[in-house]
Order: C-alpha cells, then structure tokens, then sequence
C-alpha cells in the first residue's frame, strides 16, 4: 500500500497472522517540518497495525545515531558523530 512518497506499507499472509514491512525513506538533516511531518505520519502508520502482527521497518532515516549504547537496541560500534535524525530515531 503506498502510503506517500516516503512510506510504502506491505503486508504478508503467514501461516501465523501477517508480516507488516514498512520502507522508509526519511528527509535529509535540516528539513524539521518535513521531517515532522515523516515522523508523525509513520507513527499513525504504526498505530494501525495490530498489536498481533509482526513488523518491520526498515529504509533510509538520514541517521547518524553516534556510538553511545542503548540496551538491547544499539552497540558502540557506530561513528562518533550523530545529528537531530539520530536522535529522533
């Protein structure tokens, strides 16, 4: 299903209830509303799908997330550097 230029929503019958594959494509660094806009637009996406149903999302986020542990989600093995798209995600 497209959602709009930056979101496309699939989803798949499994034996098990549906696989939800979101792809992304985020706005580059320094576009706050749009990237407003992106955020809140994916979050109602999100919102949507049932809580049974297993999702991925994956794309381009324009993220440089830095090094900086977050348990269970990233390592230390990342750049130094990281902007406002990083810590937004």
């Amino acid at each position: 299903m497209f959602v709009n230029e930056r979101i496309l929503q699939l989803r798949y019958k499994l034996q098990r209830g549906y696989l939800i594959l979101l792809a992304v494509y985020a706005p580059e660094e320094g576009k706050t509303e749009q990237t407003e806009e992106f955020c809140e637009t994916l979050q109602g996406q999100l919102d949507k799908i049932s809580k049974n149903d297993y999702i991925v999302v994956a794309g381009d986020y324009n993220a440089r997330v830095g090094n900086i542990p977050i348990d269970g989600i990233l390592g230390t093995n990342g750049e130094i550097t990281s902007n406002s798209n990083g810590h937004r995600l």
